[in-house]
């Protein structure tokens, strides 16, 4: 049978831009994956957080990276780099004591305490303490730590964990209970317009200072700059050693191993004002104002007309950094894994010999974890045309895989992580056809999609500044691990194979998104 020319000249060209862009995904390597993950999730860099040394360097290496791969400022700009500007508060070392006067025997005592978060400024405060159990409340159990004792202007202690209340189901100290229990707690003793908070580790975990407060704590304050209405806070919450309070308790003749087992033989609370004891806490702050940046990298587009728009690729390259007590959380997979996601697919779009006909944007955004700042900044301030922006592709948490140790609960009291061939794709309901170019990238890269729509983490990445700015936005997830903003969130249980499929994914998926002329065209 004799084909017909102008049919065989057309499947040709649609052929096209498939074969640059097989070749172009040779340029994302397991090496370069690697290389890049063990700079971004280094010690060196002390868990990136925003406004510190660690950050500026994270930034620095990527905007090299960047540069080295071709990305240029975007036009009109003379510099990869988008600044935003904060307020930073930090404790001054050895400043922050506690002073406890017993007006009966006239003891003294001062000690050390761990402000969980630097208040707003210098604290000079005292009063009255009460002993505040657990500082559990539960109306199903009939169990209220706090009843009938009045908290108002008083400094209220309490253990971690929850009780120990045999026979009623109420799980044993010690065994695992999500340290979202303490952040609960704040609000409802707050409430009550108690003056101070200071915890202290259940007597059952054997130490000083738990893993709960360490990894509510936070070595420094931000406030930013850049927004209208500059929000500060107090928030006058504490850690103490069991040796001081039970200095605290040696008045009434208890002390916490007492009062936990009273608590869990009588299935009552054991809450009580300690009498005749003041207590004085005093923290001294600095204050300075620091800069950290979005970095963001421009490939431009082949086609006269359509390269005047533009695809961008986001991932935040900023973590929690260190917790009070100086320990570092790397954050490998949240978020180094997207950011090395982004130099790999930047790398890809840098081979191609032919661009795409749209052009492509990267954007590397710092203070994600201080509440989407930068994604927010940059679409607030946008240097490129938010109207000329016809897709957002975000990459956050992209190479963790299921392990057999991925059982109960993470730091927001879930566990919904991937296998190492699948991977959550979250999106709108705005653009069926990017899910639907996304779901064919997965797929043809060796991973499968799990389709979340607007799941439970749709508005708690980048993705989601641009989406209520009406743009398409896609989101590549990995799920939640046990891991998740703790220590143990390193280098290696990173499966980087995972993440240089997730990456090849992304790079096919904006890629198509820039070659095809009517993309959400409505």
């Amino acid at each position: 049978m004799r084909l017909n020319p102008l049919i065989v000249a057309a499947a040709l060209l649609a052929a096209l831009p498939s074969y640059p862009q097989k070749e172009a995904l040779k340029a994302i390597t397991l090496e370069n994956s690697e290389a890049y993950m063990k700079f971004l999730s280094s010690d060196n860099l002390e868990g990136r957080r925003t406004g510190s040394e660690g950050n500026n360097a994270a930034a620095e290496f990527i905007k090299a990276e960047a540069l080295k791969l071709g990305l240029r400022p975007l036009p009109g700009q003379d510099d990869l780099f988008q600044q935003l500007r904060y307020l930073k508060i930090d404790i001054v070392p050895g400043e922050s004591r506690i002073t406890l006067s017993d007006s009966c025997s006239g003891h003294i005592l001062s000690a050390g305490i761990m402000p969980l978060m630097p208040p707003s400024d210098t604290v000079s405060l005292d009063g009255e303490v009460v002993f505040g159990g657990y500082g559990y409340m539960n109306s199903e159990e009939k169990y209220n730590d706090l009843a009938g004792i009045s908290l108002k202007d008083k400094i209220v202690i309490i253990m971690t964990r929850m009780p120990e209340i045999k026979g009623n189901g109420m799980p044993a100290p010690g065994t695992g209970i999500s340290e979202m229990t303490e952040v609960r707690k704040l609000p409802l003793i707050m409430l009550q317009q108690a003056r101070a908070i200071l915890f202290v580790a259940d007597p059952a975990l054997g130490n000083d200072i738990s893993s709960d407060l360490l990894s509510m704590g936070s070595s420094y304050q931000l406030t930013p700059l850049f927004r209208k209405q500059i929000f500060s806070y107090s928030l006058n919450a504490y850690a103490v050693t069991t040796e001081t309070a039970n200095q605290m308790l040696s008045g009434s003749g208890l002390t916490l191993k007492k009062l936990q087992d009273s608590i869990a033989s009588s299935r009552k609370p054991a809450s009580f004002i300690i009498p005749n004891l003041r207590t004085h806490i005093s923290v001294n702050v600095v204050k300075d104002t620091v800069t950290s940046n979005n970095i963001i990298g421009y490939i431009e587009g082949s086609d006269p007309i359509l390269k005047k728009e533009a695809v961008i690729f986001t991932a935040h390259y900023d973590h929690v950094g260190k917790d009070a007590s100086g320990n570092i959380y790397n954050g490998a997979n949240d978020n180094a894994s997207g950011s090395v996601g982004l130099l790999n697919i930047a790398s890809a779009f840098s081979s191609l010999r032919r661009k795409p006909a749209r052009s492509a944007i990267f954007l590397w955004t710092t203070g994600e974890e201080e509440g989407l700042h930068g994604s927010t900044y940059y679409t607030e301030n946008p240097p490129y045309p938010l109207e000329k922006t016809v897709a957002a592709i975000n990459f956050d948490m992209i190479a963790r895989s299921r392990r057999d140790t991925d059982v109960g609960a993470s730091l927001t009291g879930e566990i919904d992580i991937t296998g190492p061939d699948t991977i959550k794709v979250i999106h709108g309901t705005e653009s069926p056809e990017l899910v639907s170019i996304a779901t064919r990238a997965c797929e043809e890269s060796g991973i499968f999609p799990i389709d979340e729509g607007k799941g439970t983490h749709f508005s708690g990445s980048d993705h989601y500044p641009f989406y209520r700015k009406k743009i398409p936005v896609l989101f590549f997830f990995t799920g939640l691990h046990k891991d998740y903003h703790k220590q143990t969130d390193d280098y290696e249980f990173i499966d980087f194979d995972k993440l240089v499929s997730v990456s090849k994914a992304g790079f096919v998926t904006g890629y198509r998104v820039a070659m095809q002329p009517d993309f959400n065209v409505k």
